[in-house]
C-alpha cells in the first residue's frame, strides 16, 4: 500500500510540503476515527456499516478527499463481452455461484494467527460528505483479514500497518459453526440484523431484507469464508425476499457478469459474479430516488436517482501467514 500511496502522489500535481502533511494527517485521521456527519443528515454513503470500522473504505474516502488521485478506469467494449446464456432466474443463479465457491478457490481453514490478503479496486467518493462516487477514478485497496474474522489491517500510507477489531454482528467463523445451510445463514445474519440498532451510519429507512442483503454482500467482500459457507450465503440470497437477477452487471474493474440485485426504498445493491464461472467479481450500488441531505454550513445536496454509491471489484484473495505479507 506504501508503494502506491507513493505512486497516488507522484502521479498528482506538485503540492506544497504543508498542504502534503495535512493530506496525511487528514488520512490517518479518517482510518482511526469515524467520519464525522451533521445530525441531520438523511443520507449516508452506503457502504458505511454499522459492524466495525472500515479501515479500507475511510482510506479511499480520506485520499480521495485529501489528494484528488487519479487512475486509469478498466472499460470493456459490447464486443468483448462473454458470450453465456442468462440464467433463468435468481435460484439458479445462487445455485451456480454455489456450486462455483464449493471448489474453496482461497482454501482457507481455521489456522490461527494467519490472514486472507484482499486486493480490490474502487471508485472513490468524489466529495466528502457526499455519499457519490466517481465513476471515472479508480483506487486499489489491499487489505488483511484475520480468519477468525475479527481483526482487520492495512497500510496506514506509511508503511506502518495498521490493526483494529471489527464491531459487533455475524462473522465468518460464526456462520461456519454446524449446521451449515442457508436457512442457517438468514437466521444467523437475521438474528444479528435484529440485535442491532440502526445508527447513524445505517440508512434509517432499509428493511430487515434489505439489510441481511447487505450484510452478505459485506461478507462474501471482507470475511474469510470456508468453502461451505461461501457456497450456503450464495443459496441463500435467492431465499431474501425481494432478490433477483441482473444479466449484465459491470463491477469496477470492467468485467462483465451477472448480479443478485435488491432494490430498496432509496437504494439499488448488486453482488455481481462473474458470467462463466461465477465466482464472486465485486459490488455495485446506486440511488433509486431523490434524496436530499444536509451540509455542513448549512448547505443542502440532493442526490438524484440514479447516482452512483458505491462500485467494487475483488482482484485477489489469498491466505498468507501474516497481516502485512502478500501472496
Amino acid at each position: 500500500m506504501m508503494d502506491e500511496f507513493v505512486r497516488f502522489l507522484e502521479g498528482t500535481p506538485a503540492i506544497t510540503g504543508e498542504a502534503k502533511a495535512a493530506a496525511r494527517n487528514r488520512l490517518l485521521q479518517a482510518i482511526r476515527e469515524p467520519v464525522p456527519m451533521p445530525p441531520t443528515t438523511t443520507i449516508m454513503p452506503p457502504m458505511r456499516r454499522r459492524r466495525g470500522p472500515r479501515l479500507a473504505w475511510r482510506l479511499a474516502l480520506a485520499a480521495s478527499v485529501a489528494l484528488a488521485v487519479g487512475a486509469g478506469v478498466l472499460t470493456v467494449r459490447d464486443s468483448e463481452r462473454p458470450a453465456v446464456a442468462p440464467v433463468a432466474d435468481v435460484r439458479e443463479l445462487g445455485d451456480k455461484a454455489a456450486r462455483s465457491a464449493e471448489t474453496d478457490p482461497y482454501k482457507i481453514t481455521p489456522s490461527p494467527g494467519r490472514w486472507l490478503y484482499v486486493k480490490q479496486t474502487i471508485a472513490p467518493l468524489r466529495q466528502e460528505p457526499e455519499p457519490e462516487v466517481d465513476r471515472d477514478q479508480r483506487m486499489t485497496l489491499e487489505t488483511w483479514h484475520s480468519l477468525d474474522g475479527k481483526q482487520l489491517a492495512l497500510d496506514d500510507g506509511r508503511g506502518k500497518l495498521v490493526t483494529e477489531e471489527y464491531g459487533p454482528g455475524v462473522t465468518g467463523a460464526d456462520l461456519a459453526r454446524a449446521p451449515v445451510t442457508p436457512e442457517e445463514m438468514i437466521a444467523r445474519i437475521g438474528a444479528s440484523v435484529d440485535a442491532t440498532p440502526v445508527t447513524e451510519f445505517d440508512d434509517a429507512g432499509a428493511t430487515r431484507q434489505e439489510r441481511i442483503f447487505r450484510t452478505i454482500s459485506q461478507l462474501l467482500g471482507e470475511q474469510p469464508l470456508v468453502a461451505d459457507v461461501r457456497a450456503a450465503l450464495f443459496r441463500a440470497l435467492p431465499m431474501i425476499q425481494g432478490v433477483s437477477v441482473k444479466q449484465d452487471a459491470i463491477d469496477a474493474a470492467g468485467r462483465h457478469g451477472v448480479a443478485f440485485d435488491y432494490t430498496g426504498t432509496w437504494e439499488r445493491f448488486e453482488i455481481i459474479v462473474s458470467a462463466q464461472d461465477y465466482r464472486f467479481l465485486g459490488t455495485y450500488g446506486e440511488s433509486v430516488a431523490d434524496r436530499t441531505f444536509d451540509l455542513p454550513g448549512g448547505a443542502t445536496r440532493t442526490v438524484k436517482a440514479g447516482t452512483p454509491l458505491a462500485w467494487s471489484a475483488h482482484l485477489t484473495a489469498k491466505v498468507v501467514d501474516k497481516a502485512g505479507d502478500r501472496p
